[in-house]
């Protein structure tokens, strides 16, 4: 597998869902995904790709 696609003013995230609080969020990707409301561990659902100006903030 290759490293990550290029995408020109876009970035790839990390999308996910925590199985204990019932919630989702987006991660960005120099982070590790946790849940934004009890810290822990999540499911990763997708890896989408969304304009830099939408970056998460965590």
């Amino acid at each position: 597998m290759s490293g990550p696609r290029q995408h020109p003013g876009h970035v790839v995230v990390t999308a996910w869902t925590c199985p204990d609080c019932d919630v989702a969020g987006r991660t960005p990707p120099e982070a590790s995904p946790a849940c934004w409301n009890c810290g822990g561990p999540v499911v990763v659902t997708a890896r989408p790709t969304v304009p830099q100006a939408e970056t998460p903030v965590r």
